[in-house]
């Protein structure tokens, strides 16, 4: 029930997290890197965007939809001011010290790297606000959203489990496909809304950063977890019964959109993205529930180790590519080589800092 830890929720955590930063490394291998302020590979792979394109449709809502979980199991145990005290420490204390000090570097090595040394980049401290610290964006949504919904989730939710209508209906066979409906709803606005700059809404669906796309979305599989999650048994239950089910359609949608090269035909329309990114994450999660509901002493690290590490990846990750992007070694070498360098060195300062009593908040962990 609600008040049982649930192991596969934080290894998707895990999994989610190191898929972004698999995510960025890949970018630094394609073509649009020097565009984003990312330190470009020698030597280009653009056909990687065959496998990105197949993460990019729920990578990151499976964050959001994970966050939601993880507040309405918190709230089991907590009140609603203890909640809101908590999500500021875990969320808030983290984007302004990582911001201040991993986006800030990340910008100075990139622009050492395009423009040479100058003390001028020191005052990149201001574009890694105005960013809202580049790979930490999503940890302010997830703060917004948490402050939004906490004084309401007596009201959303219960703490003592109830048989609704909700449950009733995501027991009943292909009843979890009506959550869908409102993740298709805003691909549709996306697809109203994109490629006006006035509206500052988004241009394609993986556009989740600093567009009002990726709020809205975030925002609603935020409340879908915090609303299924509710549901007790019922939607674990489910989510075991139907992962085969989702992976046969979000693959076919996938497959669709590869063979008409991602912008052919309805290839390009976000509400098929939509509905292929909600057959994943339920994918995700159906596996999640059957194969890692369980604990162990690696789970116990990466759950703990995942958040530091990826506050600090990036920065160490452009400090990598200053070194290897002009070194001729084929991508198939180096893209394995930088990746598992970035790890060891992030968890090398996560090592460093993880018995520092003064330094814990600052990444995120607590101070038991």
């Amino acid at each position: 029930m609600l008040n049982q830890r649930r192991y596969d929720i934080d290894a998707l955590r895990s999994i989610g997290m190191f898929l972004l930063i698999f995510y960025h490394l890949a970018i630094s291998f394609t073509s649009i890197s020097q565009y984003i302020l990312f330190i470009p590979n020698k030597r280009t792979t653009d056909s990687i965007w065959n496998l990105l394109n197949l993460l990019n449709s729920w990578r990151m809502p499976l964050i959001f939809l994970i966050a939601g979980i993880a507040l309405r199991l918190s709230f089991q145990k907590r009140s609603q001011s203890e909640m809101l005290r908590e999500r500021f420490k875990i969320l808030g204390i983290p984007w302004i010290f990582g911001t201040a000090i991993f986006g800030t570097a990340h910008i100075v090595i990139v622009a050492t790297y395009y423009e040479g040394w100058s003390t001028d980049s020191l005052w990149s401290i201001i574009f890694a606000f105005q960013a809202w610290g580049f790979h930490l964006w999503f940890l302010i949504n997830i703060l917004i959203y948490s402050w939004v919904l906490i004084p309401v989730l007596n009201y959303i939710s219960y703490k003592d489990w109830k048989e609704n209508f909700i449950s009733k209906l995501i027991q009943k066979p292909g009843g979890i496909f009506i959550f869908s409906i409102p993740i298709i709803f805003e691909g549709q606005i996306l697809n109203d809304l994109r490629f006006m700059p006035s509206s500052n809404y988004g241009d394609i669906y993986s556009q989740y950063a600093l567009s009002g796309h990726g709020f809205v979305l975030g925002f609603l599989w935020f409340f879908l977890g915090i609303i299924l999650v509710s549901q007790g048994d019922a939607f674990w239950d489910s989510n075991k019964k139907n992962w085969k089910i989702h992976l046969f359609i979000g693959l076919s949608l996938y497959f669709y959109r590869f063979i008409n090269d991602f912008k052919e035909g309805f290839a390009a329309d976000n509400r098929l993205i939509a509905f292929e990114s909600f057959n994943f994450i339920f994918l995700m999660l159906g596996l999640g529930a059957v194969y890692l509901n369980k604990d162990s002493p690696q789970l116990t690290y990466y759950k703990t180790a995942v958040y530091p590490v990826y506050i600090v990846h990036l920065p160490v990750q452009m400090g990598l590519m200053y070194y290897f992007a002009d070194i001729n070694m084929h991508p198939i070498i180096k893209f394995p080589l930088v990746l598992f360098l970035i790890c060891f060195v992030s968890l090398t300062i996560y090592h460093s800092i993880k018995n520092i009593k003064l330094l814990r908040p600052l990444f995120g962990l607590r101070n038991t």
